[in-house]
């Protein structure tokens, strides 16, 4: 299971001055998105957790991690969007995408 930092995402909007994360997260978000605090200790932690029809396809998700972390966080934000993964014992790590092989994708959301 994947999420995405939601204060990340907000900056993203407000340095492009339009509704960017709604339209490229569309098909990654269902309809009512849940959320999670990732890192309680942090007042920035709270993901959106990608739970819609493409996040279920590997090479697609994969595609939108490298594109949040490496083209469109160090242009709008000046860093990588923070993206987590839920590990086998329910605790969320932060992921980066040149740590992910195409091979680790279908691993991404297994629930």
């Amino acid at each position: 299971m994947i999420a995405v930092n939601l204060v990340d995402l907000e900056l993203l909007d407000s340095k492009s001055g339009a509704p960017m994360t709604a339209m490229l997260l569309a098909d990654f978000v269902g309809g009512d998105p849940p959320t999670v605090w990732v890192d309680k200790s942090r007042m920035d932690s709270a993901a959106v957790i990608l739970d819609g029809p493409a996040a279920s396809e590997p090479n697609r998700l994969l595609g939108l991690i490298e594109l949040l972390q490496t083209v469109l966080g160090p242009r709008k934000i000046g860093r990588k969007v923070r993206v987590y993964q839920k590990g086998p014992r329910g605790g969320w790590k932060q992921v980066k995408s040149e740590d992910l092989e195409h091979s680790d994708v279908a691993q991404l959301r297994l629930f």
